[in-house]
């Protein structure tokens, strides 16, 4: 007999895309903990059965997480996140010493410290503290690719070791979210950890790539260990194979949010598919977030002449001498997306102007819609709060196909080790 539901605890969760990815694998979501109140709206909203915790985790007990997801010490079988990290890459090891030294981080005493002991990495601490506690069986954490280059992989190294500390044996790998079939080019190094001994730790096997085969047959909506690697990968899914079935988007305005819209064409792509037919699709038949931002004149006039792929860079210069940038200043500042590849990685800087993220077709920034569906989130999946904050959300989000291509591994080691 094997467990038939696998639980899983989300911290830094909003707004949901690795407990979605975990969910889509068949497990079972208790609760999800953040300190951003729009982001977990939008966890509340999508996740009705699980706990939304909106607060500091450096100002939660074990004990009171644990009561409020209903679980003791040892029960819950994994907990997943992705805490900031910010000194990780901007500060080094002699730096932090002579901080120590000169009593500015005072409660620090090493006088080699470690760089996961810089203090504005206390969110990972805070991580580690609560896996500490509740002792689950599996973790996953995910984060920066460049953490596993900095110095040779010194950072790396040190969270392994940190894991071990503790009960775990740890692996690392960079993922790329486009070989699961997100239509983002999104790399992120991933941790997996377990304290079940002799358990493997397994990494997904692509099942997309550049040269994919082209026979293979439907997207595969429902999750399975089968579907979790392929000896011959289906091609990466293109922006227009993500997007090209939408409708035309809401004009934006100050204050709109959301105003939904009916589907107006059939999807002509197995992604396409998926997206709106996830779980039976929206609620109500609708497309939701897909309201565009308002531009002027002149940044439509641009739109206009970018051609797919190409950057600021590449516009004439009459057309750069509307906005007095130079060009080493503003090269890398306005992009448009190309209809047959990936998307380059969606950030959080998209809540702020969205130049990067210009439509192959019409003259406009991408919706929250079309973000969401270049991360791989469902229509289903609605975004609350303000349209900056959904952009927000998006871009900080782990593609939830990604996150369920890792959680179908250990999903697999789970029923066969556990009695």
């Amino acid at each position: 007999m094997t467990k038939s539901s696998f639980t899983v605890i989300d911290l830094f969760a909003a707004p949901g895309g690795l407990s979605l990815g975990f969910e889509m694998a068949g497990f079972e979501v208790l609760a999800g903990v953040d300190v951003d109140p729009a982001g977990m709206e939008t966890y509340s909203y999508n996740f009705p059965r699980s706990k939304a915790i909106v607060g500091d985790i450096r100002q939660l007990e074990s004990r009171e997480l644990m009561r409020l997801a209903g679980v003791s010490e040892g029960q819950v079988d994994v907990i997943i996140g992705g805490p900031p990290c910010q000194g990780f890459s901007t500060i080094g090891r002699v730096k932090i010493a002579s901080l120590v030294k000169t009593g500015v981080w005072n409660h620090l005493t090493n006088s080699h410290p470690r760089f996961v002991d810089d203090p504005r990495n206390i969110l990972y601490k805070e991580f580690m503290r609560i896996v500490r506690d509740l002792k689950p069986l599996f973790v996953v954490m995910e984060n920066v690719p460049g953490m596993m280059s900095y110095r040779s992989g010194e950072i790396v190294r040190e969270i392994l070791e940190d894991f071990e500390a503790i009960g775990y044996r740890a692996q690392a790998k960079v993922l790329n979210a486009a070989d699961y079939g997100v239509p983002q080019i999104r790399k992120r190094i991933i941790f997996v950890a377990t304290r079940i001994e002799k358990a493997p730790i397994r990494f997904p096997r692509p099942t997309h790539g550049k040269a994919g085969a082209k026979s293979l047959l439907e997207y595969p909506i429902e999750g399975s260990p089968e579907n979790s690697g392929s000896a011959t990968p289906r091609p990466y899914v293109t922006v227009w194979e993500a997007i090209g079935d939408l409708p035309d988007p809401v004009p934006g305005r100050h204050g709109l949010a959301d105003a939904p819209l009916p589907y107006d064409k059939p999807p002509f792509s197995d992604y396409q598919k998926f997206v709106r037919e996830w779980e039976g699709g929206p609620p109500d038949g609708m497309v939701h977030n897909h309201v565009t931002r308002q531009h002027s004149e002149r940044d439509v006039k641009t739109f206009q002449v970018l051609k797919e792929g190409q950057w600021w860079k590449d516009l004439p210069e009459e057309i750069k001498k509307l906005y007095g940038y130079k060009d080493d200043i503003f090269h890398d500042k306005m992009k448009k997306l190309a209809r047959n590849a990936p998307s380059w990685t969606i950030t959080a800087h998209l809540h702020k102007d969205g130049y990067m993220y210009v439509h192959p077709v019409q003259p406009r920034t991408i919706t929250v819609r079309e973000a969401a569906r270049l991360q791989s989130f469902p229509d289903k999946f609605i975004f609350r709060g303000s349209r900056t904050e959904q952009f927000k959300q998006v871009g900080n989000a782990v593609p939830p196909l990604m996150a369920r291509a890792i959680a179908i591994e250990i999903k697999a080691v789970l029923e066969r080790v556990l009695p």
